[in-house]
């Protein structure tokens, strides 16, 4: 039993000791500056563009509707009724509202839609790093675009060998 105790600890510990003593090849990115250079995310952003006036000119035609009401309001709200300054404030507020969420499903949608177009974009550039990984012998690719790099030596830099594998100059 005790030699089958010291087998199994010595063979953790060899294979611990040979795992601690590999090299691991790691190289960074910034993946957001990568797929604004993508001649897919510039297309997909024209599209975006095009899909969001619509959006924004009903999301202004509603705000100036409840800016003019509420001016209006401002105004006569002394020489109205209790019941009809109730009412005008309901509507108002009900306007208010109405605009609000209107804002809060276009911008779900919005996002909605732009992950959609980013899709295959974002597919293509994960296949390049992918690609460029292997090819280097990268064990580890890391993203930076959102600032958590706290460390990296410049030429683990792997951004230009991915641009190059998407064609991008």
């Amino acid at each position: 039993m005790k030699k089958l105790i010291i087998i199994s600890l010595a063979t953790f510990f060899f294979g611990f000791t040979n795992l601690s003593a590999q090299k691991f090849k790691y190289g960074y990115i910034n993946g957001d500056n990568i797929l604004q250079e993508m001649p897919e995310i510039l297309m997909a952003n024209k599209t975006l563009e095009t899909y969001i006036k619509p959006i924004n000119d009903h999301i202004n035609t509603k705000s100036e509707e409840y800016k003019r009401k509420l001016e209006e309001f401002n105004k006569t709200k002394d020489n109205l009724s209790g019941f009809l300054k109730k009412e005008k404030e309901k509507e108002i507020n009900e306007l208010q509202s109405d605009l609000r969420q209107f804002q809060l499903n276009a911008q779900k949608e919005i996002n909605q839609k732009k992950s959609e177009l980013y899709q295959k974009a974002i597919i293509k550039l994960k296949a390049a790093i992918a690609s460029v990984a292997k090819e280097n012998g990268y064990r580890f690719i890391i993203d930076n675009s959102n600032g958590q790099l706290l460390y990296a030596e410049a030429q683990d830099n792997v951004e230009l060998l991915v641009k190059k594998k998407l064609g991008i100059k």
